[in-house]
């Protein structure tokens, strides 16, 4: 099962600018109440210096914590579960953890990660988050999930590849954003300077999504996308990486643009 890119190119057009907004791991985020307010931060914390996405939920009878992956799986860290133990213990430091990983679609996947529980292989580690944590680093490392260093670098690339491509830096502390300079607004041009920077996409494995009439490539197998409903906000990855977007509803009689998107290393051809 193909992963999702974790660095990800939003392409929107307007009449006055063409933007490109860069979507990763460690681009700018509001920081919601939900986030602010976790029971785990020390685990969640680390987790997602990584890069990866947590999110806490209450399970049987305490919260758990969801990491989510980028191959679509997830890990589930737990603390016990309906034991009547949990009143002597301070709130986010159990007696114990339990780790699994599996995927809604495959169950195959399924396995237990660590378990320092009562019998379990982990047992004298007991309550431990660092012991814990280097064990689940330790299985990431062996699924090929990026490290962080791997993902700052794959998000310097793809800034640096619009920088090639004629593409201006506007980032600001709310996004990371490019942009081609105002004098360029022939739709030739445009499309020349989205194609150099989606081929070099492509080579590097960082997605991308882009109205279709800007790209002079044709993707073969790409995914299907649904078409976004304005030619500002034209097209977006199904990817985590990206953000939910909410879009105006379109003028009478305007046509909805058609939009592609990429997963990197498929074969392209020219358009004819």
């Amino acid at each position: 099962m193909e992963s999702e890119p974790q660095v990800t190119v939003l392409f929107t057009e307007k009449p006055d600018a063409l933007n490109a907004y860069v979507f990763g791991p460690f681009t700018p985020r509001p920081l919601d109440a939900a986030r602010v307010s976790r029971r785990y931060p020390h685990i969640t914390g680390p987790l997602e210096h990584r890069g990866l996405e947590c999110v806490e939920d209450f399970g049987l009878s305490e919260y758990v914590v969801h990491v989510l992956l980028p191959d679509g799986a997830h890990l589930t860290i737990s603390p016990p579960q309906e034991t009547g133990d949990a009143g002597d213990t301070i709130p986010g430091f159990p007696d114990s953890w339990h780790v699994t990983r599996d995927h809604p679609e495959d169950s195959d996947q399924f396995e237990v990660i660590y378990n320092s529980e009562p019998g379990g292989p982990h047992e004298h580690n007991r309550g431990s988050v660092p012991a814990m944590l280097a064990v689940v680093y330790q299985r990431l490392e062996q699924l090929g999930v990026p490290g962080r260093e791997e993902l700052l670098a794959t998000q310097a690339q793809a800034e640096q590849l619009l920088r090639e491509a004629g593409f201006v830096d506007r980032s600001t502390t709310e996004d990371v954003r490019f942009q081609l300079p105002p004098g360029v607004t022939g739709l030739a041009e445009r499309s020349a300077a989205v194609t150099r920077a989606v081929r070099s996409f492509r080579c590097q494995g960082i997605g991308y999504a882009c109205p279709a009439d800007l790209l002079d490539v044709v993707v073969q197998a790409a995914p299907a996308a649904t078409p976004s409903s304005s030619r500002d906000s034209a097209a977006r990855t199904t990817s985590a990486a990206l953000p939910p977007v909410t879009l105006p509803p379109p003028a009478p009689g305007q046509r909805l643009p058609e939009v592609i998107t990429g997963q990197p290393h498929q074969p392209v051809v020219r358009q004819r």
